[in-house]
């Protein structure tokens, strides 16, 4: 199932689960589960089980705790689900809906999508100056694009990811930030992440440079699809003298939970 296909789901047994609780009834200063909704309580959460093993990485992650939360709301005189464990059951379901919204990759459709995108985008920046030099050289003189910016650099990385990626969404406007809109170079709603382009120059210090992409990153946190945020800055001068110590700064202290951020100085 593919990410909006589980939320919906979830979403659904959650309007069950509230209408199950708008169905308890009070009898002599005690609370019983409605009519029927017993035999249904018990299909669901079964149904909610399956959904967790099959859809989720750690599907027991879940569906371990709603088996318990479920046998416990159990034990009482009548041996019937109590309010308050149906009000647990509920919370699972809203907590869970949360984590796919936040963290997609929890889903199996979505992690096993994470390798192929991973190495195709970071095999593109990998050979970025490769194709650069290559198309440099033609036969004849023939003419060529020269990468001497970012458009040109934006222009060529477009052309690559067309060989993989059916849907590119290039420069979409991006919430307004700091005051001003802004826009993004390529958005892949395919996969939910967003690919920055950047290109070093003479005027632009190291410090400058991850000052832009920290605004960069605070930006494409607010964008709601955008849940990889990959940023390539090409490099073909060496202008920046310590690239690797700028990628794990930014990779580490700007990942989370609600967004993985990968920079990539090329060429290495």
């Amino acid at each position: 199932m593919q990410r909006d296909e589980v939320i919906a789901t979830l979403q659904r047994y959650k309007r069950e689960l509230e209408g199950i609780l708008s169905r308890f009834v009070e009898v002599r200063n005690d609370i019983y589960i409605g009519e029927g909704d017993d035999a249904r309580l018990e299909r669901l959460v079964l149904e909610l089980r399956d959904l967790f093993d099959d859809a989720f990485v750690d599907g027991e992650k879940h569906s371990s705790p709603l088996m318990a939360r479920y046998r416990n709301s159990k034990r009482n005189f009548l041996g019937t689900p109590s309010r308050h464990g149906v009000e647990g059951l509920e919370s699972m379901v809203t907590a869970a809906i949360t984590r796919v919204e936040r963290h997609p990759l929890a889903l199996k459709t979505m992690a096993a999508k994470e390798p192929k995108y991973q190495d195709v985008i970071v095999r593109i920046a990998e050979r970025l100056h490769l194709v650069v030099c290559q198309l440099r050289h033609r036969r004849e003189g023939r003419l060529t694009l020269d990468v001497t910016d970012e458009y040109d650099v934006q222009d060529l990385v477009h052309a690559l990811l067309m060989i993989y990626f059916d849907d590119i969404r290039p420069e979409e406007w991006t919430p307004s930030h700091a005051g001003a809109p802004s826009r993004m170079d390529f958005f892949l709603p395919e996969i939910e992440a967003i690919l920055e382009t950047k290109m070093t120059r003479l005027n632009l210090s190291t410090k400058q440079l991850g000052e832009q992409l920290i605004v960069d990153i605070a930006k494409y946190r607010e964008h709601p699809k955008c849940h990889t945020l990959f940023c390539v800055v090409y490099d073909p001068d060496k202008r920046i003298r310590n690239p690797r110590g700028l990628e794990n700064d930014l990779n580490k202290k700007h990942s989370d939970d609600r967004m993985v951020v990968r920079t990539m100085i090329v060429p290495k």
